[in-house]
């Protein structure tokens, strides 16, 4: 059976931990394995979330049922949509650079990364962005490093730079680069995991 990678969030939708599926995917029952020593993290919670690195993995909501060392059973309660890891905003800094699409203004700008989702990016920009302005962004924590375009939805509050925060979600994407972008929320997540 291929291993199948989940992420583990609380009911709030913080994420807690990673786990492999051990169970096939259609049991009553679902017997996960949770990585890197995190299961007392996860046993403090009745509800958990599991979403699956891949389409294939379907998302649900659960209840911890049975625990043992690290390994738990979990009750199946409800089906998340695609949605849920649409949703999935991960804490990130990283520097990268951005180009005009709509031609307002010439040449690349800095741009520093706030968080990062599948379905989208908050970053700093140099310049002042319009609302629903779009964008093309550097994303250098793919496997290579992804030209992907965002528009921008709004400017958030921040107290915490001199630089304009704005909320941005991906437009365009083809299947390939969902699958790397999403790759990336959970390869960072789970290094921040360790």
């Amino acid at each position: 059976m291929e291993e199948r990678l989940y992420l583990i969030l609380d009911s709030k939708g913080t994420p807690l931990a990673n786990a492999v599926l051990e169970s096939p995917l259609n049991s009553e029952v679902l017997q996960i394995r949770i990585l890197k020593g995190k299961e007392d993290v996860v046993a403090e919670h009745r509800e958990i979330q599991l979403i699956g690195l891949d389409d294939s993995s379907p998302n649900r909501v659960g209840l911890i049922v049975r625990q043992k060392d690290d390994k738990m059973v979990i009750q199946p309660t409800a089906a998340l949509g695609p949605a849920a890891r649409e949703n999935l905003r991960i804490v990130t800094d990283f520097e990268s650079v951005m180009y005009p699409a709509s031609g307002r203004w010439k040449g690349q700008r800095k741009i520093k990364a706030k968080d990062l989702s599948c379905g989208g990016l908050a970053f700093y920009s140099s310049i002042p962005l319009g609302e629903r302005e779009i964008v093309e962004v550097v994303l250098p924590v793919t496997d290579s490093p992804l030209v992907v375009r965002t528009q921008v939805l709004r400017a958030l509050p921040d107290d915490t730079s001199d630089k304009p925060l704005y909320a941005s979600k991906f437009v365009d994407l083809i299947q390939d680069e969902e699958a790397l972008i999403r790759k990336a929320v959970f390869s960072i997540q789970i290094s921040t995991a360790d």
